[in-house]
């Protein structure tokens, strides 16, 4: 088993600090830490000056992309991976909807560690790493009349590892 992260008020936050979300250098600093304790492929890749994203930037991003890769860990430690819709709220949470039959949902309820990331046409990526947890009374019914309605219900992530980047220009 894993310890699991303290789950602080808020959405974003690193392991062990409080942060609040509604200051908008909050995402800054964690794109900031993340990249200032990441290994140096890392830092290498997503830490020149030229391609690092700031928080505006980077949350322009995320609330553009439709879908995102969200990677969760099986019982048997197998890599599993999904297409998700990752929603950046206006507050700074990350969530998701989540089907209340999907082997994902059994996958984090189980180990709720989970990593996210996608990219855009134009080179642009963001990854991020934490955990998430059931938003109590989220279920909802989203096929409404139906015979047999499918449910969801929305998960919080708490990101405590986030990068960003777009690529430098192509040379001419």
């Amino acid at each position: 088993m894993h310890e699991r992260t303290a789950r602080r008020p808020g959405g974003l936050s690193l392991t062990g600090e409080q942060h609040d979300v509604t200051d908008p250098t909050d995402v800054q600093r964690l794109l900031a830490e993340s990249l200032a304790t990441a290994g140096p492929a890392i830092r290498a890749t997503f830490g020149g000056a030229d391609r690092r994203l700031d928080a505006e930037r980077l949350r322009a991003f995320w609330r553009s992309t439709r879908m995102w890769a969200v990677a969760t860990v099986s019982g048997s430690g197998a890599p599993h991976i999904a297409p998700v819709h990752v929603q950046l709220t206006e507050d700074d949470h990350f969530e998701m909807s989540i089907f209340e039959d999907a082997v994902r949902l059994r996958d984090l309820r189980r180990d709720p560690r989970i990593a996210i990331t996608s990219w855009g046409s134009d080179g642009t990526v963001a990854i991020a790493y934490g955990t998430a947890t059931e938003v109590e009374g989220s279920r909802r019914a989203i096929s409404r009349g139906a015979e047999n309605p499918r449910f969801v219900l929305t998960m919080r992530i708490e990101v405590n590892r986030l990068y960003a980047m777009t690529p430098p220009p192509r040379p001419e």
